[in-house]
């Protein structure tokens, strides 16, 4: 496993965007002529974080469903943007969109509405750069990723898990 993490943190930036784009573009099938149009193109550029890396950490946060809700601890799979703003009404502790943005901690830090998060565009762009941030502190590289979603070390081990399985399953187009 150790020799696989360092394969993975030195070919999160090497992989061409060429080889995920009809993955990347899930989202937005229309798009499929111009992977620089796809929102995970834009979001990654945007935030100067490496395509890869931005697809690994929406797998492990939302299973790539652009309207998952995690609202007081409990996983809820919308099917269709009206449902998941209906629910966001019911509570202020949720973890919204594809990036499970935290809204009590980044909702008024971001000046964002709950419902623009629903935004699969929107909540790349927001989640990418929550995410360069957290590649910019101390620490090594697991460390950093870990700390998108959790402080704590052992959430950090079993969420780093999870983004480099993701990782693994987009690598070798495994997705969904």
């Amino acid at each position: 496993m150790r020799n696989s993490l360092v394969l993975f943190t030195d070919a999160v930036a090497l992989l061409a965007i060429s080889m995920g784009g009809a993955l990347i573009l899930n989202l937005a099938p229309a798009l499929a002529h111009d992977p620089s149009k796809s929102p995970y193109v834009i979001a990654a550029h945007r935030a100067g974080v490496p395509l890869e890396l931005l697809v690994a950490v929406v797998g492990a946060e939302s299973n790539y469903h652009p309207w998952a809700l995690n609202i007081k601890g409990r996983e809820v799979y919308c099917q269709s943007q009206e449902e998941a703003q209906h629910l966001l009404a019911t509570s202020d502790n949720v973890d919204i969109g594809l990036m499970q943005i935290n809204w009590p901690f980044w909702g008024p830090r971001l000046k964002v509405r709950k419902a623009d998060l629903l935004d699969p565009t929107t909540n790349l762009i927001y989640g990418a750069g929550i995410l360069k941030e957290c590649l910019k502190r101390e620490g090594n590289i697991w460390r950093r990723i870990g700390d998108y979603h959790s402080s704590k070390a052992k959430e950090q081990v079993r969420y780093n898990e999870k983004v480099y399985s993701a990782y693994l399953r987009y690598l070798h187009g495994q997705l969904q």
